[in-house]
């Protein structure tokens, strides 16, 4: 096995993974317009001898090898879509030039996710040279809107191939995540009466009564800890009022925004049942607090005209060392020489679906520190990229072994 796995890693041309990532920080993807990106890859795909590549109704592409029947089926997934650029004249260099500088390939998404998506894509097309002695179904998914919606365009992915095991394209430094946070949006909103400010008496001011329970939760709210993934935490990110122009109106209403990190395991029931009980033991101090808590939705527009109702909660999710996936991504990897430490993700990504909302077993690989992402100057090291690419390869190996 490690000779075999040495052998095709040998195959990655560092030339070829470096122009296809350059081209793809060339093609502007922010979510929502990832168009001209997943035309590209469809065809790619095609010509790297894909056995099958289709575009779904969210605009994601898909693209399958088939191995020797009865094996398993291993999902490699990354994002199209990036941030955008509002500081383009701070840059040392053009954001989308995907320019070769001292090693690295530079631009915006290089690092979250078109260094993974690059290595992913090559990494399946040499992988098709294998099929030999490879068993069960290796799918490349390039997905839509992750960075507005976690998991959402991963559900479709799903609908078109089942997997047993989930490989996240993301920066990890060459370590194996085989965790992260979840992240929920929860929305309180407290209604109060309206009344001219000189004769405040008269109404209630949903913002002073906001205040109160919002110092009340701080107080209060004790977030649950992993022992990996650290604490639930709940932040306040947004607050405001209505009536809003501030001309001798009491508000009547007042909306509170938090951000709450989700552990393994935490359902939506439970952290909204959680922060309802917080509200009613402040309304026990003071009656007038009329304040109501969910989880917050809005839509995502798709390239392909597809608009989606999402809810913003990705839950979190863990898995042990001894699952089978993370033992064979190890082997593989070692047989490389690389010794990766296992650790939890730093950020969302579409883990929280695979792993946190179906089970499957989930772990995220990739080249680049996840500090990196979503910052000036963005860039990823072009021999952390073939390594990448080298051990997506050794990962997909071990996988889809006979044994």
């Amino acid at each position: 096995m490690q000779e075999t796995v040495q052998a095709i890693a040998g195959q990655v041309s560092p030339q070829t993974i470096t122009e296809l990532c350059s081209k793809l920080i060339s093609i502007p993807s922010t979510s929502g317009r990832e168009e001209r990106i997943a035309y590209f890859i469809h065809d790619l795909m095609l010509s790297l001898g894909y056995d099958e590549v289709i575009i779904d109704e969210m605009g994601n592409v898909v693209g399958k090898i088939a191995f020797n029947p009865g094996g398993r089926r291993l999902l490699f997934e990354a994002q199209m879509d990036h941030v955008g650029v509002s500081d383009a004249i701070e840059w040392s260099f053009y954001p989308y030039g995907g320019t070769v500088i001292d090693g690295h390939i530079c631009g915006r998404g290089s690092v979250d996710a078109k260094g993974s998506l690059a290595a992913m894509i090559i990494a399946g097309s040499e992988l098709k040279k294998c099929s030999d002695f490879l068993y069960g179904e290796l799918a490349v998914a390039c997905v839509v809107n992750q960075e507005v919606a976690e998991g959402v365009a991963s559900s479709k992915v799903y609908e078109i191939f089942k997997p047993d095991g989930v490989v996240i394209g993301e920066a990890s430094n060459l370590n194996i995540k085989r965790g992260q946070r979840g992240r929920a949006e929860i929305v309180i909103e407290a209604q109060g009466k309206s009344a001219h400010t000189s004769f405040p008496l008269s109404g209630v001011n949903a913002a002073e009564k906001m205040v109160f329970l919002l110092t009340f939760i701080k107080q209060h709210f004790l977030p649950p800890r992993h022992y990996l993934l650290g604490d639930g935490i709940m932040v306040l990110t947004d607050l405001s009022t209505a009536p809003s122009m501030g001309t001798s109106v009491l508000p009547d209403n007042c909306v509170a925004t938090f951000d709450r990190r989700l552990l393994a395991g935490e359902a939506e029931s439970s952290v909204v049942e959680e922060v309802a009980r917080l509200i009613s033991l402040a309304r026990d101090i003071d009656p007038d607090i009329q304040a109501d808590v969910k989880v917050a939705e809005d839509y995502v527009q798709c390239f392909t005209g597809k608009r989606i109702k999402v809810k913003h909660f990705a839950p979190g999710w863990f898995f042990g060392e001894n699952e089978e996936l993370i033992e064979r991504a190890l082997r593989g990897l070692h047989y490389l020489g690389m010794e990766p430490s296992l650790s939890e993700s730093g950020f969302g990504t579409n883990g929280c679906f695979y792993g946190g909302i179906k089970g499957i077993p989930t772990i995220s690989f990739g080249p680049s520190k996840e500090q990196l992402a979503h910052t000036k100057d963005e860039r990823v090291n072009i021999e952390q990229l073939v390594k990448a690419t080298q051990g997506y390869m050794a990962i997909a190996v071990s996988y889809l072994d006979a044994s």
